[in-house]
């Protein structure tokens, strides 16, 4: 009986990955354009490269991002967060001097 439990256990776990869930459609990315391509295969599919992974962009998007750009999708619109070249838009974090000894 411990055996077809074990078995079960890890089937169930070896088809979660295999599955495609809602979850992974509305993940949110955060990154750098590597690369950016057409892809015609199966109609015209706006593609960039962002981390490694390919992902398809609306054609508006896809002529305004740059290879460079820092994007972000939020699993309804991407936008670009920073574009290649610009400076942060991040304030450094200034540390505070070291409070002076009382006399």
């Amino acid at each position: 009986m411990k055996a077809l439990a074990v078995l079960a256990a890890v089937l169930l776990a070896v088809f979660a990955d295999l599955i495609p869930s809602c979850e992974s459609q509305s993940r949110v990315v955060l990154g750098w354009v590597e690369a950016k391509y057409i892809e015609s295969e199966a109609g015209t599919l706006y593609v960039i490269v962002v981390d490694r992974a390919p992902y398809s962009v609306p054609y508006a998007f896809y002529q305004d991002v740059k290879v460079g750009d820092k994007v972000r999708y939020d699993g309804r619109k991407w936008e670009i967060v920073q574009r290649a070249g610009e400076p942060s838009r991040l304030i450094p974090i200034q540390l505070l001097p070291s409070p002076s000894p009382s006399p």
